[in-house]
């Protein structure tokens, strides 16, 4: 006979269902963070000379210079989306995200001319027990291959941890210190001898920095490396074979290279997402450390709203939850 939740989570559940959640970030879990650009556009479609790919790199070794307690796993860049897999404080975490979408938007939008965002709001996913762990690695690891675009993981042209993590490198790119770059500029026009003032001395390089995942801390650095190059093999076989059930070809580096960044795709929802409760992937919704994360989300659902409704009564003493962010607008 099936297991059912507890009649705590029960209730909470029909509490909060069918409205938005406030987003909940637990220390001690890892989470698989999906973000997709604006309307699904192609927005991150990869150019031939790596401008993009070092504009990425810059981003995320910066990112990782201001919030080192954050540790980042695995991470891929499509032309519509993007995932991590990433672990952090309840603070850090949303900062780093949101840090790296912000200037990967400023910096590749003003370099392709585009105005706007290129950010939809980010899904963060809990990844609960060692096998959830590692079935999100391999998912994030299978990026590309999964849809046909390349027949492995090493050959997308964009950003990919599988390059990195099964070479044992790290990946880099370039910051441009923009805020240095405008202070110096003002200062050679008040100057009577100004100096002369180059971009190229303003760029900083930075490496990406990838961390092992928990459940494989105790593997030696090759074995490590051994042990990923062999999920890169079983995503690369079983593509392969469903091309031969199906007939589909590898769309390959040059046509994708040369797509319309005006093009637009909806998303296929994530394995996770049927039949789950959607803070969880790839998790065993009985196992006990379900149960206590759940325990854990719901509550903080339930404090947080009951907050909110003192906030936005115009209570400022109102006590929120820890690592909850007291929200800017008040909706009646």
């Amino acid at each position: 006979m099936e297991r059912g939740p507890t009649p705590t989570t029960r209730d909470l559940e029909r509490e909060f269902g069918g409205v938005r959640h406030a987003r909940f970030h637990d220390s001690n879990a890892i989470y698989h963070v999906l973000s997709r650009t604006f309307q699904g556009r192609f927005l991150l479609t990869p150019d031939k000379h790596g401008v993009l790919n070092k504009i990425i790199a810059g981003v995320i070794g910066r990112a990782q210079e201001l919030w080192p307690d954050v540790r980042l796993y695995a991470h891929a860049w499509l032309s519509n989306h993007a995932h991590f897999l990433v672990s952090g404080s309840p603070y850090d975490l949303p900062a780093f995200i949101g840090f790296i979408q912000r200037e990967v938007s400023r910096r590749w939008g003003g370099y392709i001319g585009w105005s706007g965002g290129l950010w939809q709001r980010y899904v963060s996913t809990a990844v609960i027990g060692s096998e959830s762990e590692l079935r999100a690695f391999g998912y994030v690891l299978s990026q590309g291959a999964k849809e046909h675009l390349v027949d492995s993981p090493l050959k997308w042209p964009g950003v990919h941890c599988a390059k990195e993590l099964v070479r044992g490198t790290q990946r880099k790119g370039t910051w441009f210190d923009g805020t240095g770059y405008g202070k110096a500029r003002h200062a050679q026009k008040v100057c009577v001898r100004p100096k002369t003032v180059n971009k190229s001395d303003f760029e900083r390089p930075y490496s990406v920095r990838l961390d092992r995942l928990p459940s494989c801390r105790q593997m030696g650095a090759d074995a490590y490396r051994s042990f990923v190059a062999d999920l890169v093999t079983e995503i690369t076989v079983a593509a392969a074979l469903e091309r031969a059930q199906t007939a589909k070809r590898v769309r390959g580096r040059r046509r994708i290279l040369a797509t319309s960044r005006e093009r637009r795709s909806e998303l296929p929802r994530p394995p996770w997402y049927e039949g789950r409760r959607r803070m969880i992937v790839w998790a065993d919704r009985y196992a006990d450390a379900t149960r206590a994360y759940l325990r854990r989300y719901w509550e903080f659902q339930r404090k947080f709203r009951e907050a909110s409704k003192r906030f936005c009564n115009g209570d400022v003493t109102a006590v929120f939850p820890a690592g909850a962010f007291r929200p800017s607008v008040c909706v009646g």
